[in-house]
């Protein structure tokens, strides 16, 4: 495609955005009054109205800045975000998928730097954790609306039924694979795990040995001696009927978790899985179930090993005219208390800790989801590399797991091929 098509499609993507901006009311009439901001977003139709509400509220304590509102679904997304910084039309303030970091400012210099704007973005209300994991060249790229991570879920019923404790380590969980056998049935299983489930399972243990995440300077932080080890991990615990084997998982068809005949009545106790689900797993279960946010087992080692994310982030165009005027329209959707009731949930459980407490107090937390992300922050390791998620590297390392899972590979042969597999893509996308 050549510039002049890629102005054009830019140029009409800003134009189509244009026209799904505000036209409640008309704005200041002298031109040296009135400021336009744009702000763009994905997501569904209840976080387009509710972001929408907001930002009218802005608007409201700020009568000279007008706030065109661009907005969509995900599905391509990118594609529209990447023509328009490409063209130099990319939105005021923009809602990014952290790793978008990675991929529009390498050098730190693709967004604004908002430790300059410090004096309108109130940065103490974040963990400096989060800060550290949105800035590149010591330049803070972006805001963390959100962190999302996995917890340790478990149905208390089952556990119950067989007059156990829920466990608190993965020697317990392995000493109740026993005995719910014995008291509740052979398909009964304390745990349970699908590829991706295994794969966090073991890069949990090897960080809490560690206290390495998976990649550190664009390479595997693991040595195919550790990879090996939490290989036979896993492996031990499907041998010993801990969690069901991927084979067996798979009896009930190619389903999610909390779609499975085996959690939703039970005989699964438990699983890893995101926070941000939690009331989807919990609201899966039949009538009579309870599930409970677990502790994080810590008998593997001394470090923190949570697997978290941030769930996105709100970055500011590094070529904004208005940058301050930018910032106090960030500052305000992440923290004024009208804003933050507004929003809600409807981008997740904020990492803002203002705006967690103001929807504590206006009871708009549930109670579950929140203890589930608590624990997220509590136990948080040191994060993950900006292409760990990414769509290549993903379903090479599925084939491995599916493979090890399968019996078709040794765990040396799965050792060997993670760290020769996840290396080679790191080299190839430096």
């Amino acid at each position: 495609m050549n510039l002049k098509k890629i102005v054009f499609l830019g140029l009409t993507t800003m134009a189509l955005f244009g026209a799904c901006g505000k036209d409640e009311k008309a704005v200041a009439t002298k031109e040296n009054d009135n400021i336009v901001l744009r702000v763009s977003w994905w997501g569904g139709e209840d976080r387009h109205k509710k972001t929408i509400e907001a930002i009218k509220l802005f608007e409201q304590a700020h009568p000279n800045i007008t706030v065109k509102a661009e907005y969509g679904g995900w599905q391509g997304w990118q594609e529209k975000i990447t023509t328009q910084m490409a063209g130099g039309m990319a939105a005021d303030l923009m809602q990014v998928n952290w790793n978008w970091i990675n991929i529009f400012s390498k050098d730190g210099n693709g967004f604004y730097d908002l430790n300059q704007l410090s004096s309108t973005l109130d940065l103490t209300q974040y963990e400096q954790k989060l800060l550290e994991q949105c800035s590149v060249n010591g330049k803070l790229n972006a805001l963390p609306y959100g962190v999302a991570g996995r917890v340790f879920l478990y149905n208390k019923t089952s556990f119950d039924k067989a007059g156990l404790e829920v466990p608190t380590s993965f020697k317990e969980i392995k000493e109740a694979s026993v005995i719910m056998k014995e008291r509740l049935g052979a398909d009964y299983f304390p745990f349970e795990a699908d590829y991706y489930g295994a794969l966090l399972l073991m890069l949990y243990k090897l960080e809490q040995e560690t206290g390495k995440p998976f990649i550190v300077d664009d390479k595997v932080a693991y040595t195919e001696e550790q990879l090996k080890n939490a290989a036979d991990f896993y492996l031990d615990l499907v041998n010993t009927k801990t969690i069901p084997s991927l084979e067996d998982r798979a009896a009930a068809g190619n389903v999610q978790l909390d779609q499975h005949p085996s959690w939703i009545i039970g005989k699964f106790g438990g699983t890893y899985e995101w926070d941000s689900a939690s009331l989807k797993w919990r609201d899966s279960l039949q009538e009579g179930e309870q599930l409970v946010v677990g502790d994080y087992p810590t008998d593997l080692g001394p470090y923190n090993s949570g697997f978290t994310k941030i769930s996105m982030a709100f970055a500011i165009n590094k070529d904004t005219k208005y940058p301050k005027e930018t910032a106090e329209l960030l500052n305000f959707i992440v923290s004024n208390d009208d804003a933050v009731k507004a929003l809600d949930v409807s981008r997740g459980i904020p990492a803002n800790k203002k705006a967690v407490a103001t929807l504590e107090k206006a009871n708009l937390l549930d109670p579950f989801m929140l203890e589930a992300n608590n624990k997220v922050i509590s136990f948080a390791g040191n994060g993950i590399h900006p292409l760990f998620e990414h769509k290549q590297l993903h379903t090479e390392l599925k084939d491995i797991v599916d493979n090890l899972g399968y019996k078709q590979i040794t765990s040396e042969e799965f050792a060997k091929q993670v760290l020769a597999t996840t290396n080679n893509f790191l080299e190839m996308n430096k």
